[in-house]
């Protein structure tokens, strides 16, 4: 009779590698080899072999799983075997309209905006968050770490003056402490709140451009203004400098996106909307108070399709680039996979379920989760009547 002391290394890798994201968790219990095979599978060299993230499919979160190896040789059409999209069972009776990623931990907003979740995929633990006061469909959200006391916070803030009241609010959740605590935040930028921000060593990096103040009976700013990256440092508890990014978006409708690339670097995307060319560029170093930026991009693609509510990953070794988006109608989702010297490969991930009124029409995908076995504080959950703004 085989036992697993018998199984060899790289087979236990490949037999881990079929099981879901969130049942591996299930096997440490079982003996000390599993526990270790999980491990160096899912943070070491066993795990390297493919991409693993949750992504957005129609209110649900999915795991999902993107295996390049090989990719550059297939033969035209065969492109759908690399990316497996399964929708997570523990979370199917919950609609959530937006999910971030810190250090192995997700943060999920749920759609009818009553409750925060986070999620320990891994561990399989959860802990729901309520409002202080209220969410609001506007609200842009962050999920970080303080590294003087260890602790997990999220960022929450609002901040939009097209409403017939000006709603301003920044606000900061210690998961240890379980209480929400105002900012003093005098920003001198705009983050638009269909641009999610990426978290980098336990600070958030998002997309912003210069704050235009209207007068009164104005829509829009006359002119040009500049654009950066602006951060937020969990441990300071606030925003740091502008941080120069290697293009310049000149329109509402260019595509901007953010995604991790290890554990250390931040990549760009950025397409125009008059020319529809791609640019990816990765960072050498980013901080809270600096970014550098590679000479050259990573990736350049002219005469890309347009890419709505676009969210990416790359393989750096491979030169490869994964791109999730809606077509140019916002029906149907794709996966276009891009590379040097021309290659393109296009996945149809099926129609977009929402109706007319829905306001988050698109799916931000997470990209390069590495698990944790970081436990969820579950602590005391603020108490009171859910609201919505």
């Amino acid at each position: 009779m085989t036992t697993i002391s018998d199984l060899s290394r790289d087979l236990i890798g490949e037999i881990l590698s079929k099981v879901p994201i969130t049942c591996v968790g299930k096997l440490r219990s079982t003996c000390k080899r599993w526990n270790a095979s999980t491990r160096d599978r899912l943070v070491g060299k066993a795990g390297a072999k493919q991409s693993m993230g949750f992504m957005m499919m129609d209110y649900k979160v999915c795991s999902a799983r993107i295996n390049l190896n090989g990719i550059l040789k297939d033969e035209e059409g065969s492109v759908v075997g690399p990316i497996s999209i399964k929708p997570i069972d523990k979370l199917n009776e919950i609609e959530i309209s937006k999910v971030f990623h810190c250090d192995g931990l997700l943060l999920c907003a749920t759609k009818d905006r009553t409750r925060l979740l986070v999620w320990n995929p891994y561990l399989g633990q959860t802990k729901w968050i309520q409002p202080k006061k209220a969410y609001h469909r506007l609200d842009r959200y962050a999920l970080g770490y303080d590294k003087n006391k260890k602790s997990y916070k999220i960022l929450r803030f609002v901040d939009d003056q097209y409403l017939p009241t000006y709603l301003f609010e920044f606000e900061i959740y210690d998961m240890n402490s379980n209480l929400w605590r105002a900012l003093d935040v005098t920003p001198d930028w705009d983050i638009e709140y269909f641009r999610p921000g990426l978290t980098v060593k336990g600070n958030t990096y998002f997309f912003a451009k210069q704050k235009v103040i209207f007068e009164e009976g104005a829509n829009e700013a006359d002119g040009d203004v500049d654009d950066f990256l602006v951060s937020f440092d969990f441990t300071k508890e606030r925003f740091g400098p502008h941080l120069h990014v290697p293009f310049h978006s000149h329109l509402h409708e260019d595509t901007v996106a953010l995604s991790s690339v290890g554990e250390n670097k931040l990549a760009a995307l950025y397409q125009s909307e008059d020319i529809n060319a791609m640019e990816i560029w990765v960072t050498t170093k980013i901080e809270p108070h600096m970014v550098s930026w590679s000479k050259l991009y990573f990736l350049a693609v002219n005469n890309m399709i347009p890419l709505i509510g676009a969210s990416f990953f790359i393989d750096e070794e491979k030169k490869l680039a994964v791109v999730f988006a809606l077509d140019i109608h916002g029906r149907y989702k794709r996966a276009c996979i891009t590379g040097e010297n021309g290659y393109f490969k296009q996945v149809d991930l099926g129609e977009v379920a929402v109706n007319s009124d829905d306001e988050d029409p698109y799916c931000f995908p997470v990209c390069s989760y590495v698990p944790s076995l970081v436990h969820i504080n579950q602590g005391l959950v603020l108490s009171g009547k859910r609201k919505e703004r």
